[in-house]
């Protein structure tokens, strides 16, 4: 153990050696090593190295997962569910027509029309798959954009695949030319039954039958042509045709051939005005009134010239008979008037005469002239109505018959004449006979027309059961004549 002295500290003395001990050394002091980091450049060195190294591998990794289909369909890529991944464009190419040869090859379609039967072939409609617009979008999946790009879509067409039908071409037109022959072939209007009247004849009836049309619709079976196309499956449609009925059929048309109305009117056996009469009644025979149309007596008749066969006759005009072109052709306007009324047609147009008419009851004339009195009658039914007319003598007797022939009437009428008002004849009217007609001199007084009462007269429509008692009465008319005075004729010329 050390010990303290007065001088100070005294270092330990030092034993000797223990026999067979090796003498003890004292042992120097050791240094401390001075401890040295890594750099932050030789860090930063390290981190490049290890991202270089990563990249590398990265890159290398999606180089050789992408550089297989450089030239190759990529994975994810389905035609008709099949996979094309690693093929070429030409192996995509045989593979779409092994799948696709055989529903090209085979494809029909049958339009069938009654008992026939049309076939179109794949050859006809130039049926076809197009590779190009097939396999494109295929191609293209994968390829757009750098290798990393393109990398990350094959990872999702992995997950999500593409797939593709066969995109099918072809053309129509083979198909529109049948369609329309077809058409042609199978459509046709329908025919109405038709009338002729042949006046004279010992059946003045002469009828055609009708017959039924045919449409058809080709667009639906055009559609149904394309969807088989787009689908490659072999179809067949069956052509409807639409029946089209006649409008009229010969039964209706026999059926409506009835005597309507038939009037039997005697008239003036002056050889003019007879002459004038039976020419009226020659122009109306076998005239035809469609359903809805209206007959012009003046329109039937024509102009009453010389040139059209009418002569000089007398004819009333407001208190005298004057001569004109064309005189009694009132009394067949007349006698068809009646026979309308009786057929119970429609009057559009009417006008009475002056004065009442010989040969039908008042107020039953019709009155018509060059100068605008027309007589104008409907057919309202639904069927043609035929005139018949005829002028001929019986004895010393002259008439006009009218027939109205068309559909059944299913009534029966009368006319009856009423005369509401009768007005006097008034004083005699003198008249200087310039032409020297009837008198010559002046102290001659010659009656020309010993005058008239006026009349208001109504004509009415008796409608009348099969019994012949009345069920309906209509007015058909008021007309009012006025009176007419005496004629006398005075001469001009002074007795010597």
């Amino acid at each position: 153990m050390p010990s303290l002295t007065r001088a100070g500290y005294v270092p330990p003395r030092s034993e000797p050696p223990r026999a067979g001990e090796p003498p003890k050394t004292q042992k120097g002091k050791k240094k401390k090593k001075k401890k040295r980091g890594m750099s932050g450049a030789a860090v930063f060195s390290l981190i490049v190295l290890l991202l270089a190294v990563l990249v590398g591998a990265a890159t290398l990794y999606v180089y050789s997962a992408t550089q297989p289909y450089a030239q190759a369909f990529c994975p994810g890529t389905l035609l008709m569910g099949t996979s094309l991944a690693g093929q070429t464009y030409e192996q995509g190419e045989a593979l779409l027509g092994k799948l696709t040869q055989e529903s090209v090859q085979g494809w029909t379609y049958i339009v069938a029309v009654g008992e026939s039967a049309y076939t179109l072939t794949a050859q006809d409609v130039a049926l076809h798959v197009d590779a190009a617009r097939t396999l494109e979008p295929l191609w293209q999946a994968g390829r757009e954009g750098g290798m990393l790009t393109r990398f990350l879509t094959m990872r999702q067409l992995e997950r999500e695949p593409v797939s593709a039908v066969p995109v099918i071409a072809y053309s129509m037109d083979a198909a529109d030319v049948l369609l329309e022959w077809l058409a042609l072939e199978t459509e046709r209007e329908p025919v109405s039954a038709t009338v002729t009247y042949v006046p004279g004849s010992s059946e003045p009836f002469r009828f055609t039958a009708e017959s039924v049309g045919y449409a058809v619709d080709t667009a639906p079976v055009r559609r149904a042509i394309e969807a088989s196309l787009q689908a490659l499956e072999p179809g067949e449609y069956a052509l409807q045709l639409t029946r089209l009925e006649p409008d009229v059929r010969r039964a209706e048309l026999e059926a409506a051939t009835v005597l309507r109305a038939r009037i039997v009117q005697e008239i003036s056996v002056d050889e003019a005005m007879l002459q004038n009469a039976h020419q009226a009644a020659q122009m109306l025979a076998g005239v035809r009134i469609e359903p809805g149309k209206t007959l012009s007596f003046n329109q039937v008749v024509g102009s009453r010239t010389e040139e059209a066969g009418y002569v000089q006759a007398q004819e009333p005009a407001y208190g005298t008979d004057i001569s004109g072109v064309g005189g009694g052709v009132c009394q067949v306007s007349t006698a068809l008037y009646r026979a309308a009324l009786l057929a119970g047609l429609t009057i559009e147009e009417r006008h009475a005469a002056v004065r009442p008419l010989d040969g039908c009851g008042m107020g039953q004339e019709a009155a018509v002239s060059g100068q605008g009195l027309d007589l104008i009658i409907s057919n309202d039914t639904a069927y043609p109505v035929f005139v018949t007319a005829r002028v001929y003598t019986d004895g010393d007797s002259a008439f006009c018959e009218v027939q109205l022939i068309g559909e059944a009437l299913g009534a029966r009428y009368a006319l009856e004449s009423q005369t509401l008002d009768t007005q006097t004849i008034g004083e005699p009217v003198y008249v200087r006979d310039r032409e020297g007609r009837y008198a010559t001199y002046t102290d001659e007084r010659v009656p020309v027309t010993g005058g008239e009462p006026g009349y208001t007269v109504r004509v009415e429509r008796v409608t009348l059961g099969a019994d012949g008692t009345e069920l309906a009465r209509e007015t058909i008319s008021e007309d009012t004549y006025d009176p007419v005075a005496p004629a006398i004729y005075v001469g001009v010329t002074e007795r010597e």
